[in-house]
């Protein structure tokens, strides 16, 4: 960490330079670097993406349409790393696609969301602000950065933003609501610091206050989209909206009713049918959740039986949805992946295998895909390949990051050598698992074996 403090400071210095002799390129260049070094540094983005508009000239829409391709893959990435809860990379992607046009609100969003799961504050809050000056007249940003603020204890500010709200709807009933609740929380709060006896006090105060307020906020949001949507049936944003929130309140059943009106008023909108599918599999899950939790506290068989059954729907409907993504979107080497995983476990070696291979040229995939291919050979009894593929693979693989597949690509790799008659190579490899754990399975047993004794 302190290393990443001092290249980013040395590329903030650079960045500074760069700035004073209006080279934009070089300073984007330079801050880019430094937020990617020390990412919950709000003064680092802050800068990055004031250079980022000056490099386009401040004319609001970035690099323009040639990179609209580009953009339309990050926010395909953005997404799937949100959906995973891969809050990292969300922002890491997101933050590319900023690159390109600083002015995307629902990129600023995206960051917004992953800071707050990273519990990143200063920079949630920044980001939402940054998007509701991209996007003044859409409600529900506003709405989020106005809950933001509400749950940062900003009341002043939270009530600046449903003013704007106001205008944005003036037949909202909710809003007098809220500002008026607001400026209650706002003295409540001020008559608390009066009373409290110290800052702890004070502080087990706003904690309480938020707890007490989370649900209440959460129905708010929820009964403010309904209105939307009563008040504009034909909007599909505002069912996406509402789908999205049901889902973040673990409301699994009604995000996905909502969101299967939204497919219809969309007209089988392909990206709404998607969001619906992603809908479907998380209820699916979360009934797989439901029936482990009751069998644990059970002695049923039948509620075992229950819970195979469930996965099995649940793996079943997973291979239809992505299959049927795998032919939409060729391209897209994660859910070739994904499905190759899946219909292993169905033990159909040919179809994951080329799968597999096309997987393996993405290179952030590559190495992982390289291991499931040398199972895949292993299994369907191909053992020449499945050592090929084992150790093109084990090269890259790093104990300290993935200490598992590490150690189970470097036995298999060695049991496979076993068999084709290459016990020198079995006994490295059977060696390369024992230095880091000398009681993984029978390597011990195996690798004595091999040496006589």
């Amino acid at each position: 960490m302190a290393d990443d403090n001092q290249k980013a400071a040395k590329c903030f210095q650079a960045g500074n330079k760069a700035m004073e002799g209006n080279n934009w390129d070089m300073a984007v260049q330079m801050f880019s670097q430094c937020v990617k070094l020390v990412p919950h540094n709000l003064g680092y983005r802050q800068l990055l993406r004031n250079c980022t508009k000056k490099k386009y000239g401040d004319n609001k829409k970035g690099a323009g349409g040639l990179t609209m391709t580009k953009l339309m893959s990050i926010r395909s990435k953005v997404k799937k790393a949100k959906q995973k809860e891969q809050w990292e990379e969300a922002d890491k992607m997101a933050e590319q696609g900023l690159l390109l046009n600083p002015w995307d609100a629902q990129l600023n969003v995206d960051i917004a969301e992953a800071a707050k799961a990273l519990d990143r504050g200063e920079i949630a809050r920044f980001a939402y602000a940054e998007a509701v000056k991209a996007a003044q007249k859409d409600k529900a940003i506003h709405l989020a950065l106005a809950e933001h603020l509400e749950n940062r204890g900003e009341y002043t500010e939270a009530r600046k933003i449903w003013e704007r709200i106001k205008i944005i709807d003036p037949k909202d009933i909710e809003v007098s609501r809220k500002l008026s609740a607001l400026d209650a929380m706002q003295a409540t709060r001020a008559g608390n610091f009066d009373e409290a006896e110290s800052s702890k006090d004070v502080k087990r105060n706003k904690s309480a206050d938020k707890s007490q307020s989370i649900e209440q906020k959460s129905t708010d949001l929820e009964t403010s989209l309904r209105h939307e949507i009563r008040r504009n049936p034909e909007q599909v944003e505002h069912y996406l909206k509402l789908g999205a929130h049901l889902k973040t309140a673990k409301k699994f059943q009604d995000s996905y009713d909502v969101l299967k009106q939204a497919l219809d008023v969309s007209a089988g909108d392909p990206g709404v049918r998607e969001q619906l599918e992603d809908a479907e599999l998380l209820l699916l899950k979360h009934n797989v959740d439901l029936a482990k939790e009751k069998a644990d506290k059970s002695e049923d068989p039948e509620a075992r039986k229950l819970v195979a059954a469930l996965s099995k729907d649940l793996r079943t409907r997973k291979i239809e949805v992505l299959s049927a993504r795998e032919e939409r979107h060729p391209q897209n080497l994660g859910i070739k992946m994904e499905l190759a995983k899946l219909v292993m476990q169905l033990q159909e070696w040919s179809r994951a295998i080329p799968l597999l291979q096309k997987a393996s040229q993405d290179p952030r995939l590559k190495t992982k895909a390289l291991v499931l291919l040398g199972k895949c050979f292993m299994y369907d009894n191909k053992l020449p390949l499945a050592k090929g593929q084992f150790e093109r693979a084990v090269p890259d693989l790093n104990h300290d990051t993935d200490p598992d597949t590490y150690k189970e690509s470097h036995y298999l790799l060695a049991r496979v050598c076993e068999e084709t008659g290459d016990p020198d190579k079995a006994v490295h490899h059977y060696g390369e698992v024992l230095v880091v754990d000398y009681d993984y399975k029978d390597a011990r047993e195996r690798l004595e074996k091999l040496q006589g004794g």
